[in-house]
C-alpha cells in the first residue's frame, strides 16, 4: 500500500499559505503587526511632545483590535482546522499584549496633553470622549485577547505558570 504524495511540493512553510484561508490568517496577524511596529516607532521619535504622540499614538485602533482575532477564527474555528493555527493564536496573542502594554501606556500619558488643553466646555466634552473611548477600545482588545487566548488552549497551547522559573 502507498501513501498519497503531498500535491504542493515544497517547504511546509510554503505548503500551509497553498490555502487561501491560511495566507489570509497570515495576512491578517502580519498586518496588525506591521501596525504595532510603525505606532511604536513614531511614538517613539516622532514629532510633537511625548504626551502629544502618546495622545496619537494609535495601538488601540480598529486594525490592531480585529485582525489578529479575525485570524484565528478563520484558523481555528473553520472546518478543518489550519496548520499552524496554534502559532498564528500565539502572534495574535502576543500582538494583544503589545497593544494593551502600551494602550494603557499611551491613554494614561495622552490624559496629560488632553487635559492640559481643557478651557471650556467642549474641550472638557472631548478630554472625555478620549477617556472612555480609549478604555472601550482596550476593553475591546481585551474581549478578542480572551477569544483568541480561548483559541489557543482549544489547540493545546498554555500559558507558563511559573515563569519567570523560580529558584531556590
Amino acid at each position: 500500500m502507498t501513501t498519497p504524495s503531498d500535491p504542493t511540493p515544497g517547504p511546509s512553510f510554503m505548503r500551509s499559505l497553498s490555502s487561501p484561508r491560511a495566507l489570509a490568517a497570515w495576512a491578517l496577524v502580519a498586518y496588525a503587526a506591521l501596525s504595532l511596529l510603525f505606532s511604536l516607532i513614531l511614538w517613539i521619535a516622532g514629532d510633537g511632545s511625548f504626551s502629544g504622540r502618546s495622545r496619537d499614538a494609535g495601538f488601540d485602533n480598529l486594525v490592531v483590535g480585529a485582525m489578529p482575532v479575525v485570524a484565528v477564527l478563520l484558523a481555528v474555528h473553520l472546518a478543518p482546522v489550519l496548520p499552524g493555527s496554534k502559532l498564528i493564536a500565539t502572534v495574535a496573542l502576543i500582538e494583544y499584549a503589545v497593544a494593551l502594554f502600551f494602550g494603557v501606556v499611551t491613554l494614561l500619558v495622552g490624559l496629560g496633553a488632553v487635559f492640559d488643553s481643557v478651557n471650556d466646555a467642549n474641550d472638557w466634552l472631548y478630554a472625555l470622549k478620549y477617556l472612555l473611548i480609549g478604555l472601550a477600545n482596550l476593553g475591546l482588545i481585551a474581549v478578542a485577547a480572551y477569544v483568541v487566548l480561548r483559541a489557543f488552549v482549544s489547540q493545546g497551547g498554555r500559558l507558563p505558570v511559573n515563569w519567570p522559573a523560580r529558584t531556590s
